[in-house]
């Protein structure tokens, strides 16, 4: 290939190509929130596209996004009001189990050393808070600016969804389509089951546990509930870490009753039914994925890629799966051409 008559026929490609490289480079901070932004939007699109039949498309655009915000920034804002209401009430729960493993280690003086373990780590907390706090209190105009940027981001990529799909469509070659087509089609699958699934799934669990710690009697009922609920989020281990947790605590207070109750009814309500039963049906013909593979999607890009990978992770898993069929489905096609001509040459 001769590089220089390449580079002067495709001049305007390879400086259009440049510019892309260097606004990724200085807003490289802030790929994040596009990314988060463009797989809301896939997500949110057909509903959008249900609401411009009836109003204009910035109303419908301007509506959905401050809803999403809205509803992201209060469920933010329950979960540390309830985490902070709650917090002498785990430390308790904490200081328990750690009592009941120092008197089944043969340690003498069991509740001493949890109450020194509790103290030491409230110390280092009451130590690091004020410095905590400080960082936090910087960040606020950083965190200010980053939901206000992604409020934009977010309703521009509704308003502007459709008219770049059918830009980058346009230009994929007809030999092409299909398998473009079924990437796109999975990509949309593994979004609408990371927002709406998981989301509806969270909310059931805590709807269910709710439920189930009323009956246990142990109270903190909204508790246990919200912790059940954002663990759902995480699927196969999620809610489980929880029933593990409040069982060892109802094992160390000899409650019988309640160990029984949590690991037939707790488990089988926040883990059995929603996430072996509800969550295949929900996802069903639409969704075709299996829950480790989430998990492994969901903690291999976390892994690789920080908060970006619970995004990217699932999505990039889900298109190499794809990838891996598409290449198998050519590779047969064009073995059977080559068979299909080799008998016709004979």
């Amino acid at each position: 290939m001769n590089i220089p008559q390449y580079a002067r026929d495709h001049f305007s490609l390879i400086l259009v190509a440049l510019i892309f490289l260097i606004i990724l480079a200085v807003s490289r901070d802030y790929v994040f929130l596009l990314i988060l932004a463009l797989s809301l939007a896939v997500v949110t699109l057909p509903l959008h596209r249900k609401m411009i039949k009836k109003i204009p498309a910035p109303l419908s655009a301007g509506i959905l996004t401050t809803l999403i915000l809205a509803i992201v920034i209060g469920i933010c804002v329950v979960i540390i009001a309830v985490l902070a209401s709650n917090w002498e009430y785990f430390v308790s729960i904490c200081q328990t189990i750690l009592t009941k493993a120092a008197e089944l280690l043969n340690l003498s003086g069991g509740s001493d050393i949890s109450n020194q373990i509790i103290s030491e780590i409230t110390s280092i907390v009451a130590t690091l808070f004020p410095s905590m706090a400080l960082g936090a209190a910087q960040i606020v105009p950083a965190v200010i600016i980053d939901v206000i940027l992604f409020y934009a981001l977010l309703y521009l990529s509704i308003i502007f969804g459709d008219r770049i799909w059918a830009d980058l469509w346009g230009i994929v070659p007809e030999t092409s389509k299909e398998n473009v087509g079924l990437m796109a089609k999975k990509t949309k699958d593994i979004l609408f089951s990371l927002y709406i699934v998981h989301v509806f799934i969270a909310f059931l669990t805590f709807i269910l546990a709710y439920g189930f710690f009323f009956l246990l009697g142990y109270g903190h009922e909204v508790f246990y509930a919200m912790l059940c609920g954002v663990f759902a989020l995480i699927p196969v281990l999620g809610p489980l870490m929880v029933i593990i947790f409040v069982g060892i605590y109802a094992l160390c207070l000899g409650d019988l009753r309640g160990v029984i109750l949590i690991a037939t009814l707790g488990y089988f309500l926040t883990c059995v039914l929603t996430d072996l039963i509800i969550r295949p049906k929900l996802t069903g013909k639409r969704v075709k994925i299996r829950p480790m593979l989430m998990f492994v999607g969901f903690f291999g890009g976390a892994m690789a890629m920080g908060l970006l990978g619970f995004v990217l992770g699932p999505v990039l898993l889900i298109l190499g799966i794809t990838a891996y069929e598409i290449f198998i489905k050519e590779a047969r096609k064009k073995k059977a051409e080559e068979l299909m001509y080799e008998e016709t040459t004979i």
